[in-house]
């Protein structure tokens, strides 16, 4: 999934007076996919309503409890009417090996007539560190559609 939009949000700062304290900062990306210009038709989307999975990896990094955010809409035509949504934080156990891959997904199904539209939004951690930044990765984003049989 190619991003539309990456920023930078800014999170907490320590409050230690050290010289080099930990501060730490959000990397969103997001992209909002057009479910008809990948094409799917509107009685297709409306009288079959297929399942909508959307799919990430992100790094345990273990710069934080909380290290990666999805939020996810579906919307109607005018991109600003929510049909059905799914927000999750996942809290990791800062256990087991360093840098382990963990997978999140949903699937979407008897969402209602008139979703035209899929709005992905990832956000991962950073961490400013005495030896530079590092970043909690993410990968094989993805948002597919599956037919019932």
């Amino acid at each position: 999934m190619v991003p539309t939009g990456e920023t930078p949000e800014n999170g907490s700062r320590s409050q230690s007076p050290h010289p080099c304290a930990l501060s730490h900062s959000w990397t969103v990306k997001q992209q909002c996919v057009d479910l008809l210009a990948e094409g799917l038709w509107e009685e297709l989307l409306d009288d079959q309503q297929p399942d909508i999975t959307v799919m990430d990896w992100y790094e345990d990094s273990r710069l934080d409890m909380c290290v990666y955010e999805l939020h996810v809409w579906l919307l109607a035509a005018d991109r600003h009417t929510v049909i059905a949504q799914h927000h999750v934080a996942p809290r990791t156990s800062r256990r087991g090996p360093p840098s382990y891959w963990i997978q999140v997904s949903h699937v979407f199904r008897r969402y209602g007539p008139g979703v035209r539209f899929v709005h992905f939004l990832h956000k991962t951690k950073n961490r400013m560190e005495p030896g530079g930044l590092r970043r909690t990765r993410v990968t094989d984003s993805s948002v597919s559609v599956q037919f019932r049989e």
